[in-house]
């Protein structure tokens, strides 16, 4: 990236170059910083490490811009800087390089005698570490505080003093080389003989989107007014993308049966598809009982139009919707394409009581 970087700046016509010039640049070249969050990394670090050098100087009317670690908008273009040629490395340097242990690799660092020094302090603490006998593994942040003095460096190195996770790379590390590991943000769930279940047979997941329902659903399930289901996550709207991974803690496998229970709207729908894709393992299904007991209680064309902060537009309808039948499938489409919305609140208790009674509680 700096290379790439480099080479526009020494490219641009005037002293001053606005932020937004260079990714539109790199979007030109093929390099989309809004798609891809390792190469928006990558450039946030570069950006930095040439404020650090001189070669860009933030103009002092310069906004920071919050989606690119606060990095100013503009800046005044020093090129006397640019091709200015790294010092080689000294004798020293070159023996604690070349003296790595594996599995560091040395290949980048050789070749960037600048940027070893500026690392330099973080590498000789990875080696040393890769060289002991202490073999305790520490969290993602736990190490990286230890080994870079903050502890966002590896995992949120755009809210870092330091790009750890590029040092991590430049090396050809991975987390469990620096003895490592990523620690998941719990979600908060009720369970009913999940644990007692383990092993026995498959159990059945259910994953609701909002605290209201949630508390419905935990309260029907726990006084026996709803059965068929073992373990209730607060999916917590949009943070389940991240949270799920909790479910190995929690003893889940992909072997038990996931559903997904949320609004009917471009966003809960997007929710679903998001959640199924990033975890294909679990087979994630929506709990199309539930969605239609929404549709038939409210009757579709009751939907509300979106409120005005939803996003609109076109949302891919599949794969959530392809395990409705053929009148769920075609309610679902015109509550989307007419832009309105159906909340799960429409579920009640009083509902769930019902579909128990008429022998829908274990079919999802």
């Amino acid at each position: 990236m700096q290379n790439i970087i480099r080479a526009i700046l020494l490219r641009h016509k005037n002293k001053r170059i606005a932020l937004s010039y260079m990714k539109r640049i790199l979007k030109d070249d093929g390099i989309n910083l809004l798609a891809d969050t390792e190469w928006q990394k990558q450039f946030i670090c570069t950006i930095r490490y040439l404020i650090q050098k001189g070669v860009l100087v933030p103009l002092k009317n310069a906004r920071p811009l919050t989606g690119y670690g606060g990095l100013p908008d503009r800046y005044t273009i020093r090129r006397d800087l640019i091709a200015e040629k790294e010092a080689p490395l000294s004798a020293e340097h070159k023996n604690e390089l070349f003296s790595l242990p594996a599995p560091m690799s040395i290949d980048y660092y050789a070749h960037h005698a600048d940027t070893y020094r500026r690392d330099r302090d973080a590498i000789i603490r990875i080696r040393d570490l890769i060289d002991g006998d202490d073999h305790e593994v520490l969290t993602v942040n736990e190490r990286s505080y230890e080994i870079f003095g903050d502890e966002k460096a590896i995992d949120e190195p755009q809210h870092a003093a330091v790009d750890g996770s590029a040092v991590l790379r430049n090396l050809g590390l991975i987390l469990a080389d620096i003895r490592a590991k990523k620690v998941f943000e719990p979600f908060f769930y009720i369970e009913k003989g999940f644990g007692a279940e383990q092993g026995k047979t498959k159990r059945n997941v259910l994953i609701v989107e909002n605290k209201d329902t949630f508390w419905t659903f935990q309260r029907a399930v726990i006084a026996g007014e709803f059965d068929g289901i073992n373990l209730i996550i607060y999916g917590e709207g949009n943070a389940i993308q991240k949270k799920f991974e909790y479910i190995e803690t929690v003893g889940g496998t992909p072997d038990d049966l996931y559903f997904y229970f949320g609004d009917i709207d471009r966003e809960g729908i997007a929710i679903f598809n998001r959640l199924q894709a990033r975890y294909p393992d679990y087979g994630i299904k929506p709990a199309t009982s539930f969605y239609t007991a929404v549709l038939r209680k409210a009757g579709y064309r009751n939907a509300r139009p979106l409120r005005t902060e939803q996003n609109r537009g076109q949302i891919p309808l599949s794969p959530f919707i392809d395990g409705f039948d053929e009148e769920s499938r075609a309610a679902i489409e015109w509550i989307i394409t007419e832009e309105r919305y159906l909340p799960q609140e429409v579920l009640t208790a009083v509902d769930l009581r019902r579909m128990k009674a008429l022998g829908l509680s274990e079919t999802f």
